[in-house]
């Protein structure tokens, strides 16, 4: 049975951590192999540190040398020695058995990350399940297909919930500097996991519950979405064989741009343009990571391909 190590990123979650620990410690409790429990905390000063070891003692706590987001990770794992990482939130709870269903996977050589299926906070509907690339016109689109809860190959794993081979996670050269400081670094991983022959699962049977966070100011709402929507750009323009003619993503592009004047979303169209300016200047550092479309089309294929298990 492999080692499990599983890594709490942490940023100020005090708030978070009441409810996550207790369920991972019974997680541990629960699981037969080898496996402990750490943060990995991002948290300026000690406050968090100090309030892990004294209510959770048996939870190593790990400072981050700063606030690096999800890339704290590509700092942390070459210094672990377990064969597999768990990689979570603090903004979730566990199921009791959320850990062994994820981990068998990795009987596999080929297994680089397998995913957990999540919950609203509640258990009321599932926020998750697998993912593929789908075209419309000369647009890519991916997201969860929830309704489908299945044991999967997927197009990516998400970063806040997702089991990962540690030496193939270094190997890839861990989160994607890219698309810092967030959003589509879970997707560009798992989609260079594809690149190298390595699959990417959806396991349905382990469950974790996000906690909802409640709204949000439209102020920082719209920051959210700047930022996500240079990410999506990023990676199209990075990974993705282009659809259409020429003339067909011109128009399409100027389209968007009416739609985002007339409903007033001006700043959709600074983003883009904004993004385009910063893929010139970074493009020719990262022109390895694009896939022809006979590439895709064979991915696209293997994303069909029935999961089996040993």
């Amino acid at each position: 049975m492999k080692s499990v190590c599983i890594a709490v990123l942490n940023y100020n979650g005090i708030d978070h951590l009441k409810y996550l620990l207790p369920t991972i410690e019974v997680a541990l409790t629960n699981y037969k192999g080898l496996c402990r429990a750490i943060v990995l905390d991002n948290s300026p000063g000690d406050k968090d540190k100090i309030w892990i070891e004294s209510h959770y003692p048996s939870i190593q706590v790990i400072s981050a040398p700063g606030n690096d987001y999800l890339f704290s990770y590509n700092w942390l794992l070459p210094q672990l020695s377990e064969e597999i990482v768990i990689l979570l939130n603090n903004d979730l709870k566990v199921a009791d058995n959320f850990v062994e269903p994820l981990i068998h996977h990795f009987d596999y050589d080929d297994v680089c990350i397998v995913s957990a299926t999540s919950l609203d906070w509640e258990g009321h509907k599932f926020t998750c399940g697998p993912s593929l690339l789908s075209r419309q016109l000369t647009l890519y689109r991916w997201g969860y297909d929830c309704d489908r809860q299945q044991l999967s190959h997927t197009l990516f794993a998400s970063g806040g919930f997702s089991a990962v081979d540690r030496k193939k996670f270094i190997e890839i050269g861990g989160f994607n500097d890219l698309f810092y400081p967030a959003y589509c670094e879970d997707l560009d991983f798992s989609f260079r996991a594809w690149r190298k022959g390595w699959r990417c699962i959806f396991e349905p049977n382990s469950k974790v519950y996000h906690r909802n966070q409640g709204s949000w100011g439209r102020e920082k709402s719209i920051i959210v979405e700047k930022i996500n929507l240079r990410a999506e750009l990023l990676f199209v323009w990075s990974s993705l064989p282009p659809i259409g003619s020429v003339a067909q993503r011109f128009f399409m592009t100027v389209w968007i741009f009416y739609l985002n004047a007339r409903y007033g979303k001006w700043w959709a169209t600074i983003t883009y343009c904004q993004t385009w300016i910063e893929w010139c200047f970074k493009k020719d550092k990262y022109k390895s990571m694009k896939i022809s479309s006979e590439e895709f089309q064979c991915l696209e294929q293997k994303l069909l391909t029935v999961v089996s298990i040993i």
